[in-house]
Protein backbone atom coordinates (compact mmCIF):
# COMPACT_ATOMS: atom_id res chain seq x y z
CA UNK A 1 0.00 0.00 0.00
CA UNK A 2 2.01 2.98 -1.22
CA UNK A 3 0.91 6.03 0.75
CA UNK A 4 1.20 9.32 -1.13
CA UNK A 5 0.73 12.87 0.12
CA UNK A 6 -1.58 14.76 -2.23
CA UNK A 7 -1.70 18.54 -1.92
CA UNK A 8 -5.06 20.21 -2.53
CA UNK A 9 -6.22 23.83 -2.21
CA UNK A 10 -7.86 22.66 1.04
CA UNK A 11 -4.79 21.04 2.61
CA UNK A 12 -2.81 17.86 2.14
CA UNK A 13 -4.15 14.32 2.43
CA UNK A 14 -2.21 11.07 2.80
CA UNK A 15 -3.80 8.42 0.59
CA UNK A 16 -3.21 5.02 -0.93
CA UNK A 17 -3.98 6.00 -4.54
CA UNK A 18 -4.46 2.36 -5.57
CA UNK A 19 -7.31 1.87 -3.07
CA UNK A 20 -9.28 5.11 -3.48
CA UNK A 21 -12.91 4.94 -4.57
CA UNK A 22 -15.22 7.58 -6.02
CA UNK A 23 -17.22 9.23 -3.27
CA UNK A 24 -14.73 8.30 -0.56
CA UNK A 25 -14.39 10.91 2.18
CA UNK A 26 -11.03 12.02 3.58
CA UNK A 27 -9.98 14.76 6.00
CA UNK A 28 -7.12 17.08 5.01
CA UNK A 29 -4.42 18.24 7.41
CA UNK A 30 -6.35 21.55 7.55
CA UNK A 31 -9.42 19.70 8.88
CA UNK A 32 -11.47 20.00 5.67
CA UNK A 33 -13.58 16.97 4.75
CA UNK A 34 -12.90 16.15 1.09
CA UNK A 35 -14.72 13.84 -1.31
CA UNK A 36 -12.98 11.95 -4.14
CA UNK A 37 -14.78 13.22 -7.26
CA UNK A 38 -12.40 11.85 -9.94
CA UNK A 39 -9.81 9.10 -10.03
CA UNK A 40 -8.14 9.96 -13.35
CA UNK A 41 -7.02 12.62 -12.88
CA UNK A 42 -7.22 12.42 -9.11
CA UNK A 43 -9.41 15.27 -7.86
CA UNK A 44 -10.95 16.20 -4.53
CA UNK A 45 -13.74 18.65 -3.70
CA UNK A 46 -15.03 19.78 -0.31
CA UNK A 47 -17.65 17.28 0.85
CA UNK A 48 -21.23 18.53 0.86
CA UNK A 49 -22.58 19.54 4.24
CA UNK A 50 -24.96 17.01 5.75
CA UNK A 51 -28.39 18.23 6.73
CA UNK A 52 -29.34 17.53 10.30
CA UNK A 53 -31.29 14.35 10.78
CA UNK A 54 -33.95 14.89 13.42
CA UNK A 55 -34.79 11.19 13.55
CA UNK A 56 -37.18 11.32 10.65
Amino acid sequence: MPITTVRTPHGAVDVDTTALELGELLVSDDGVELEVVSLAPLRFEPAPMEDEDWGE
